[in-house]
């Protein structure tokens, strides 16, 4: 059956696997199989020479041919009806060879020129492809039919017609086909009662195909990127491929990878498209699949040559359950590993190569509990995070609690890669050059790089991405900065790709003892975020440009033909000029790059060219420009949101976008606007507690109170940067919906969050003395009858944590005396009435502010009072409150007229005074 074959392709299987897999199901039947030996040559990593025989077969030549003379002819036509001929004339050639007779060998034809595109750009090395030469303007049209709303595909790759063809091939066998190179593509329903395995397997490929071409943009753009998210949102894809007739010719392993790499290629998705934040339930499914069990955790270690105390330090415990999924170490000891990239010493006078750690929890344990006291059992380890942390020793599993940190086992490729994509989704996720981020990053690359003690088992593709990972760390640290350049220069050179310079000494002789390893670097491509060359390139320019070195890194765009990025460099050091000269010959060259217009735009904040290059080709970036500079320049919000929603057509995905566009609505007073916004802010990035905030606000003007509070309590929740503000709305909120134990919590967290603040602004009165008036409105009998949760914790906030932060508001005083007096202690509740009287005696501006004078003898009135009715009731010991109160009162009185005497004598404050001293 054609499908065993297809699911092997899908999983990258290597030969003496697939072999004995198709024995297994049926030899004599399979391995006859037209087919069999086109699928053993694609998974040899021989794609390039089945895409050479293809070309020779069918007359590609005369293909290219004819699009070369519709180009010749046409030059004078506009160049989206030129695209539009080219892409007709590939469409109507492949249809009628390919299509209309043999779907499946139109599949496989589509995969080999996918891989064969990949290899030349992404793995290496070059692949010996006898493929028709295309001149300029041909290849720069197909480009122009890669390149996506404005966004244009990168212009120095090789052999881009090979994914054109691809790409052309899965829209025919899915039946998308966009009339035009203007419109827009189908965005597919998967529907596991209507799907077959092939349809469901052709839209898989189409999604690689896409992320392919998606890599070859500066950023994602049109409609590519929702098309991808639609076709690998649905497990009901992999159901349908592992239909019932399939499940008996595959083991049970198998489809555990299946499903397992379908999730992993779902979250390398989301990381190509910036909906990060969506790639954890993807990986946690992964987790589980493979039964991977991992932690970060702390463990004493010694990181330089010389130290003799070992310090706390991070790292990660991994270990696989190979009984699932094999990591085909022997297929992977084949070619002995001559082709693993070359891991760089570090040759360090001081730091070592790698921590050397001491036993896990070699700390006593009663210690590890005393420094973290605060800690329970319940926050000690939570396994579905993207990164699971264990707090102490006892959080650990048992099973990676016995690992040796120092030497750990080999895991298996999926998990190495489960790994990597956490990585980049803590990375994109987390703010930039967070130190605490940077270790957590280090200890999970310490992880993969020193994985195993046999490097022959270790893939090319997994150790040179993780070698890459460490270079990106390495080169913000002085001490490591060195070997991390080196190793990214060593690195590209690895590729064997048409590299014009290289910066290490290299074998002549490397390229050709590296053209048999197309097929190690090829296996977890799909799996992996695609890097392309000209992207390993641009990132080592970005690091010379973070160090200041301006000439190597324009150098580096200059040879990879990137003006826009040599023009941002010169711009972000000050040198506009210098900037806008690149921009504007650019532009004579290359009349149609919207990118260069919205950049130049954006350095002059000329509107006149983002609305060029919007009209060039709907660039994105360009609407979004127009949108801040009406918002931020000319303070024309209507025209802003006009702007903006025309961005959020063209690319609905874009977080940062509707999170602006929300907030001009929400200053414009638009609310109906604003809440749409925010609503798809939460449904991209649930946990973005700002979001929920304004979300909720724009519910609050829209007057529906319960869905404003329920957003609150999800934005509190989020809420990991712990801002008083969003605090402050929710207690605001909970009081309108009298929800007043949300009230409560609110308060209490807001004491918290801002009591470093020296004013009294931490303190709302009004909100507290309501929670007072509740609470002693309620019945107090703890002997008969249980406290409710809103009393011990009312209780606690006014009488133990308030007064721990308070000292002159004399209202918060009394407001404790009234708590302390209904809870039946009137000995506490005179203690805080002299305390409110102290706290506005000590005023400074008691001698010049009549006002002042006249609180401070309210004060006073207060606590003889206080004395006369809380003085003989039972005190704490059995005996009395105050058996002297009526000398304190007298003591109070006189000590407070000798005090305003000079000043206010005469005075209305005075005579009552006095009349209180007469009364007593």
């Amino acid at each position: 059956m054609d499908i065993l074959f297809h699911i092997h392709l899908l999983l990258s299987t290597p030969i003496a696997t697939f072999d004995k897999a198709v024995n297994d199901a049926n030899g004599s039947e399979l391995a006859a199989n037209t087919y069999h030996q086109t699928t053993k040559l694609i998974l040899e990593g021989q794609s390039a020479n089945f895409v050479s025989n293809w070309g020779k077969e069918y007359n590609v030549q005369g293909l290219v041919s004819e699009l070369e003379q519709l180009v010749l002819n046409q030059s004078a036509i506009e160049a989206s009806q030129l695209q539009t001929a080219v892409q007709q004339k590939i469409t109507g050639y492949l249809k009628e060879n390919f299509v209309c007779n043999d779907v499946n060998s139109s599949l496989l034809l589509a995969i080999a020129l996918l891989q064969t595109f990949i290899q030349a750009n992404y793995t290496g090395p070059a692949p010996n492809l006898a493929f028709p030469k295309t001149s300029d303007r041909l290849k720069q049209t197909v480009l122009q039919l890669l390149s996506c709303s404005g966004q244009p595909a990168y212009e120095l790759c090789d052999y881009p017609i090979c994914l054109l063809l691809s790409l052309i091939l899965v829209d025919l066998l899915t039946g998308d086909v966009p009339n035009n190179a203007e419109s827009g593509v189908a965005i597919p329903i998967i529907d596991r009662s209507s799907l077959v395995p092939f349809q469901s397997i052709c839209l898989w490929w189409k999604a690689r195909a896409i992320m392919c071409q998606l890599s070859l943009l500066h950023e994602p753009a049109g409609d590519a990127p929702v098309v991808a998210s639609s076709i690998y949102s649905s497990i009901d894809l992999v159901a349908s491929i592992l239909a019932d007739q399939v499940k008996t010719l595959v083991s049970e392993n198998t489809q555990r990878e299946l499903y397992t790499i379908f999730y992993l290629e779902n979250a390398k998705c989301s990381l190509a498209i910036n909906t990060e934040h969506f790639c954890l339930p993807s990986l946690i499914k992964a987790q589980k699949l493979t039964n991977f069990q991992f932690v970060l955790t702390g463990a004493r270690a010694k990181r330089t040559k010389y130290q003799s105390v070992a310090h706390a330090n991070l790292v990660v415990l991994a270990k696989s359950d190979d009984s699932l999924i094999p990591t085909d170490t022997d297929d992977a000891k084949v070619g002995n590993r001559t082709d693993l990239p070359q891991s760089l010493d570090l040759n360090h006078e001081m730091l070592l190569e790698k921590p050397v750690f001491e036993s896990i929890g070699a700390e006593p344990l009663d210690q590890q509990i005393y420094k973290k006291s605060k800690i329970t059992d319940e926050n000690g380890f939570n396994e579905d995070t993207l990164l699971p942390t264990a707090l102490r020793q006892e959080n650990i599993p048992i099973l990676l609690r016995e690992l040796d940190p120092n030497s750990q086992p080999k895991l298996n490729n999926l998990d190495d890669i489960q790994l990597l994509l956490r990585l980049y989704t803590l990375r994109q996720t987390s703010p930039a050059k967070d130190p605490l981020v940077e270790i957590e990053l280090s200890a999970l690359v310490t992880r993969l790089i020193f994985d195993g003690q046999d490097t022959d088992t270790k893939d090319w593709s997994i150790f040179s991405r993780s070698l890459w990972e460490r270079s990106i760390i390495e080169t913000t640290k002085a001490k490591t900065v060195e070997r991390g350049l080196l190793q990214m220069q060593a690195l590209v050179e690895e590729l064997g790709l048409k590299i014009k310079t290289t910066s290490l000494p290299t074998d002549a002789d490397a390229e050709n003892s590296s053209s048999d390893n197309g097929m190690t670097r090829m296996k977890y491509i799909h799996q992996l975020p695609f890097l392309p060359r000209w992207n390993l390139d641009a990132t080592l320019a970005e690091k010379y440009m973070s160090m200041g070195i301006l000439r190597s890194a324009v150098e580096i765009y200059e040879r990879l033909q990137m003006p826009c990025e040599a023009a941002l460099c010169y711009a972000a050091v000050g040198d506009e000029k210098e900037a806008e000269r690149i921009l504007e010959q650019r532009i004579i060259t290359n009349p149609t790059d919207c990118r260069a217009f919205s950049i130049l735009g954006d350095i002059k904040q000329d509107p006149e060219l983002w609305e060029k290059a919007w009209s060039l080709g709907k660039y994105v970036n360009a609407k979004n420009s127009l949108g801040k500079y009406y918002f931020n320049v000319k303070k024309d919000n209507v025209t802003a949101l006009k702007h903006l929603n025309d961005s959020l057509k063209q690319y609905p995905l874009s977080f940062e976008t509707w999170y602006f566009y929300g907030c001009v609505a929400l200053e414009h007073g638009n609310m109906t606007v604003a809440a749409e916004a925010f609503s798809r802010c939460v449904s991209l990035e649930d946990d973005h507690a700002l979001s929920w905030s304004n979300l909720s606000a724009a519910y609050v003007e829209l007057g529906k109170l319960k869905q404003a509070h329920n957003c609150l309590q999800k934005a509190v929740k989020s809420d990991s940067q712990k801002n008083w503000r969003i605090w402050e709305n929710y207690m605001m909120v909970s009081m309108k919906c009298n929800e007043w134990d949300d009230v409560l919590l609110c308060c209490q967290n807001l004491l918290k969050l801002k009591k470093d603040n020296n004013s009294m602004s931490i303190i709302d009165l009004p909100v507290i003395e309501k929670l007072v008036e509740l609470l002693i409105t309620s019945e107090y009998d703890p002997e008969n009858q249980r406290l409710t949760h809103f009393q011990t914790s009312c209780i606690d906030f006014v009488c133990v944590q308030l007064p721990q932060v308070i000292t002159n508001e004399p209202r918060c005083w009394k407001l404790v005396s009234k708590v302390e007096l209904w809870r039946k202690r009137p000995w506490a509740a005179l203690e805080n009435v002299e305390k409110a009287y102290r706290s506005i005696l000590h005023n400074p501006d008691l001698d010049v502010d009549e006002k002042v004078w006249n609180d401070t003898v309210d004060a006073c009135e207060d606590l003889v009072a206080a004395y006369e009715s809380l003085g003989e009731m039972e005190g704490r010991m059995g005996d009395l409150v105050c058996k002297d109160w009526k000398y304190k009162a007298r003591s109070t009185i006189k000590s407070l007229m000798s005090k305003g005497k000079k000043t206010w004598d005469g005075s209305e404050g005075w005579e009552r005074l006095l009349e209180m001293r007469n009364d007593m």
